[in-house]
């Protein structure tokens, strides 16, 4: 089955192409999206004081350079020679709702009562089960969790902590925990 493109959009095609249309960042653009980066960059790491932790997205150049292209790319949509800051807008709301929503949750997962309860979680961990040991993950959360009142996301982050310092890891598709260093 064919669909009849809208008569305007050939035009837009061939419009678009770099060789025609290629915008750069106007110099309140530019001087908007700097300043920002740097608050993004102060607030991300106001959270990682915080929380005491670093943050699990770092912001870094990398970002700055993705939030250009998304300005550009917003830019040539409308067919505009040069990215303004309405197009900076659009690109830091952008960025914001989808970056800084995951730095924030990793934030909000990383308050001090949080990370208190998984230093207690993999203390206790590494007391349960000695380096060579091994014993199911159903076993480990009715211990942990039931038993002795600990949360499950402790429980988890403590575990996922464990495995990235290779002080355990998992087996049999994830069913059996094994230690298998300090």
């Amino acid at each position: 089955m064919r669909f009849p493109l809208a008569p305007a959009l050939p035009d837009f095609l061939a419009d678009s192409r770099p060789s025609r249309c290629a915008p750069r960042l106007s110099e309140a653009a530019a001087e908007k999206l700097s300043s920002h980066f740097v608050a993004i960059r102060k607030q991300v790491h106001a959270s990682e004081l915080e929380a005491n932790a670093r943050s699990s997205i770092p912001i870094t150049v990398r970002q700055l350079e993705a939030i250009v292209r998304i300005t550009e790319s917003l830019a040539k949509m409308s067919l505009s020679p040069v990215a303004t800051e309405r197009h900076v807008d659009e690109a830091i709301r952008l960025f914001l709702c989808s970056t800084m929503d995951a730095v924030n949750q990793g934030g909000a997962q990383g308050s001090r009562e949080l990370n208190d309860e998984v230093s207690r979680v993999e203390s206790e961990l590494k007391r349960r089960l000695p380096i060579g040991w091994s014993t199911s993950l159903a076993t480990l959360r009715r211990e942990m969790v039931e038993a002795k009142g600990f949360s499950e996301a402790a429980l988890n982050r403590a575990l996922m902590i464990l495995q990235r310092r290779d002080t355990i890891m998992f087996r049999n598709q994830g069913a059996q925990v094994y230690r298998n260093g300090a």
